[in-house]
């Protein structure tokens, strides 16, 4: 007895056609956004402190009182020194 229904499976490259045109996909995606999202130009600019070891925070020596580093932030307009004395 032959089946009535013949069962046809799809050829061998198929599946790797699907699998080349997803990489191509992904390959061209990249591309896309390689050349159509430009490059910034940098802006950031901390210039230079002075990296000695006994400027450092942690150091155990203190630091000298010629070596005053520049100030990093300029101070706020309403800012107040702060208050050396017992409780808030």
């Amino acid at each position: 007895m032959e089946p009535s229904e013949k069962i046809e499976t799809p050829a061998r490259w198929w599946g790797w056609l699907v699998v080349i045109l997803v990489c191509a996909l992904i390959v061209a995606w990249g591309l896309v956004n390689f050349f159509l999202v430009k490059d910034r130009p940098r802006t950031w600019h901390f210039g230079t402190l002075p990296d000695a070891p006994s400027e450092s925070i942690y150091s155990s020596r203190e630091t000298p009182e010629a070596a005053n580093p520049p100030r990093q932030i300029p101070p706020l307009p309403e800012a107040q020194p702060k208050k050396t004395g017992g409780g808030p």
